[in-house]
């Protein structure tokens, strides 16, 4: 019994840290940071003319380098996570965090049931943060979903997803 008290104790302690992290102004610096790193990430993908082709190298570095920290800022799911979303809940802004997650679970197609938040986690995780085993469907998975994201006549494309991003966090 008692080491299920100090057990109790611990992780109390642990979240009271977690939550006093959320809420010191160091971190409250790098989350500015790392929204303007997110967004000049995306405007340099942005500079890129992709019909070029020897530009498609830079294109897909660029890509990776911007879902990283994407990935890292919103698609990460759990209390414990240093997400924008988790930030804004130790500000007390649930309604924020909320609206974020909720827009990050929409349909990316209307045809599929693939939300947004999956159809990115699925390129971040299979080809960038892990090294997983794929398979052709997995390639040709991705291909789709970067061809979708890169076209600016589908509903849901980056540019759609990064300008809404950035109005309900600046709302």
């Amino acid at each position: 019994m008692e080491q299920s008290k100090n057990s109790d104790s611990q992780q109390n302690v642990e979240e009271q840290n977690f939550d006093a992290f959320f809420q010191h102004p160091l971190f409250c610096t790098q989350v500015t940071f790392n929204i303007d790193q997110l967004n000049y990430r995306y405007k340099r993908l942005q500079a890129i003319n992709t019909h070029d082709p020897s530009l498609k190298q830079e294109y897909l570095m660029a890509f990776d380098a911007f879902l990283v920290v994407f990935r890292a800022l919103f698609l990460e799911r759990g209390q414990r996570q240093y997400t924008i979303q988790n930030f804004y809940r130790a500000k007390g802004d649930n309604e924020k965090a909320d609206k974020i997650d909720a827009y990050l679970d929409l349909p990316a197609f209307t045809w599929k049931n693939v939300s947004i938040r999956d159809m990115l986690k699925f390129i971040a995780d299979k080809f960038i943060c892990h090294v997983d085993p794929i398979s052709t469907e997995d390639l040709g998975t991705a291909n789709f979903y970067m061809t979708h994201l890169a076209n600016p006549y589908d509903k849901n494309n980056l540019e759609t997803i990064m300008t809404d991003l950035n109005r309900i966090i600046n709302e």
